[in-house]
């Protein structure tokens, strides 16, 4: 039987800060600059299809890892194109066109899996060194749109590698790259390669359409912050048991905690299944009445225990924040555990339910 965790935990998305947030990546656009909100991997742990639902009148297309996401946003009557960046095969090819998908074109061998009448973007490696077709494939790939000429050449792009960092050269000669591959394609065609550091910190690679993904959720890529950004979720949970501790007795697998003092532990029903990295372990805080506590003991699968002191103890029951402004950030965890946000957000379970707030 699957846990109930619904509880009083769960993940509040503000979906009036997801919109300000497209807003402030707006801004960095000329006056007819569209925007790609990539909600792949379920928006990022934010939940597609509420976040597509509130945004699709302020963005040009969706972006999505596979086809199951994109048939996912079509099922609910998202009309927005929509491009999946996945590779294509023999099983998939059929759903482009059912389901009114972009394809990505990165290998020459994509062009006989794909039926006919399917749309799609070629995606050129210019220095991501991840998929994409390569600069001295242009020739082959010229030839291979004549040769199907039943499949429609819509777009082309890359993806950077170190646009999250302002002035990198690895970007800019990315760029140059980028530049010169569409030169040798027809200029109708949709360009776009920025991504959100792109979009802040390289104007030249806005090209006709931006691809924006962490950014939207609140979160710089990178080490440099983009003024007005705001996270948009807050993870909350509650006390389920509050007792005694004695001084010199521990907590936790491995015995690693001693309590300092007589006091009172409070057992928080969130752990590493439900999305807190274990590499949190002594280097974490809560919230709890406008109070933080620090997590004391081994982030264990299920639970994580705080030290509440000996005076003004929360009862059991006591809301939580996991994580939010009052608590740790996103970004605050990823420094912690040595990652990025990135991995923070999406790794949250599925499981915990989420909330969407509209004010």
């Amino acid at each position: 039987m699957v846990k109930d965790i619904s509880g009083n935990s769960f993940v509040e998305v503000n979906i009036s800060i997801i919109k300000q947030n497209l807003k402030v990546l707006k801004e960095f656009l000329p006056t007819n600059g569209k925007q790609m909100a990539v909600v792949k991997a379920n928006a990022y742990g934010h939940g597609a299809v509420e976040v597509a639902r509130a945004i699709e009148k302020q963005v040009a297309w969706f972006a999505v890892n596979d086809v199951e996401e994109g048939i996912e946003l079509r099922e609910v009557g998202i009309s927005n194109p929509i491009l999946v960046f996945g590779v294509p095969t023999a099983e998939t090819a059929p759903t482009y066109k059912n389901h009114d998908l972009t394809a990505t074109v990165s290998s020459l061998s994509h062009f006989r899996l794909l039926n006919p009448g399917t749309d799609y973007h070629l995606n050129f490696d210019t220095g991501m060194g991840r998929l994409g077709l390569v600069q001295d494939e242009i020739t082959q790939t010229q030839k291979a749109i004549q040769n199907y000429s039943e499949l429609r050449c819509t777009g082309i792009y890359s993806h950077f590698a170190t646009a999250d960092n302002p002035g990198s050269e690895k970007a800019e000669e990315q760029l140059v790259r980028f530049k010169s591959i569409c030169q040798n394609f027809e200029p109708e065609i949709l360009t776009h390669m920025a991504n959100t550091g792109g979009t802040a910190f390289y104007p030249e690679a806005h090209f006709d359409m931006v691809r924006n993904g962490i950014g939207i959720y609140g979160y710089a890529p990178g080490s440099t912050e983009i003024e007005g950004l705001v996270p948009a979720i807050r993870w909350q949970s509650h006390l389920v048991q509050v007792k005694q501790i004695s001084k010199g007795e521990t907590v936790s697998y491995g015995a690693r905690w001693k309590a300092p003092e007589n006091g009172f532990v409070g057992t928080i029903p969130m752990g590493y299944e439900e999305g807190i990295p274990r590499l949190l372990t002594g280097n974490m805080e809560v919230a709890i009445n406008q109070q933080r506590y620090t997590v004391v003991g081994t982030v264990t699968m299920n639970y994580i225990m705080v030290f509440l002191g000996s005076s003004d103890i929360p009862a059991e029951g006591e809301p939580v924040e996991l994580l939010g402004s009052r608590a740790m950030t996103a970004d605050q965890w990823a420094a912690n555990t040595q990652t990025i946000p990135y991995e923070i957000v999406t790794g949250i379970s599925c499981r915990v339910p989420r909330i969407y707030k509209r004010d």
